[in-house]
């Protein structure tokens, strides 16, 4: 008697246990469901950036739109709690970090960049999710310059060493704006008229069988040439 109660209790202990194995099972079931995956979606304001040529070009049927791009994500946790979203890109640099980031794209090589975001909530919850943005350089062409003046220098041929030399500057044409000389000699020295269009040079002493002087000229348009020199083929 006391063997078959003992025997039932012990066979009402077992199925005692398979409940409580059922019932663990069940629990681990739900935590595992609870702690899934989030699900990221990730948008950009625009898909396409398109830079402006470089600085000396102009855009050639391109019209260069924003270099930054508004980037955004969203999700939502299983547990209703916070979510941290923590972005990466390939190039570029980003402003603030956040749901809501700023992709700067100035200055780029063309390509398809991409970027990533990862969310987590407090429960270990992670999603991911990404958007690529595609990068273009519009073509440019050089405009042509404005008429560009002529500059010329005259000198004599031939001098006496012991006498100041006169080397004069003519421009002609160009538009009309303030242009200022700037001399400079491959041998001698410059007595007076620096930063005008005509120089005296003292040439006495001078070992070189010539002397040449170079003027350039400042103000112009920096497509334009804008230098001239003349040389003294004989010192005597």
């Amino acid at each position: 008697m006391t063997f078959s109660v003992s025997g039932l209790i012990f066979v009402l202990c077992l199925s005692c246990l398979a409940l409580n194995q059922k019932g663990s099972k069940r629990a681990r079931a739900n935590r595992k469901t609870n702690s899934g995956g989030l699900t990221v979606q990730v948008k950009a304001s625009h898909s396409l950036v398109k830079l402006p040529p470089r600085p000396d070009l102009i855009a050639l049927n391109c019209e260069p739109t924003e270099t930054q791009v508004s980037l955004y994500a969203n999700s939502t946790s299983p547990h209703n709690s916070e979510i941290n979203f923590n972005w990466q890109v390939p190039v570029g640099r980003l402003i603030r970090k956040s749901r809501e980031v700023t992709w700067d794209l100035s200055g780029l090589q063309e390509g398809t960049y991409t970027a990533t975001v990862e969310a987590s909530d407090t429960h270990k919850n992670t999603g991911s999710g990404s958007v690529a943005v595609t990068v273009v350089v519009c073509p440019g062409w050089l405009p042509d310059p404005p008429p560009c003046p002529t500059i010329s220098v005259s000198c004599p041929s031939t001098v006496e060493s012991k006498q100041p030399v006169t080397f004069e500057a003519t421009v002609s044409g160009g538009p009309d704006t303030t242009r200022t000389y700037e001399w400079s000699l491959s041998a001698g020295r410059i007595i007076s008229g620096q930063g005008t269009t005509k120089i005296s040079v003292d040439v006495s002493g001078v070992n070189d069988k010539s002397v040449t002087a170079t003027v350039s000229l400042g103000g112009l348009n920096p497509s334009c040439p804008n230098a001239a020199s003349c040389t003294i083929l004989e010192l005597k």
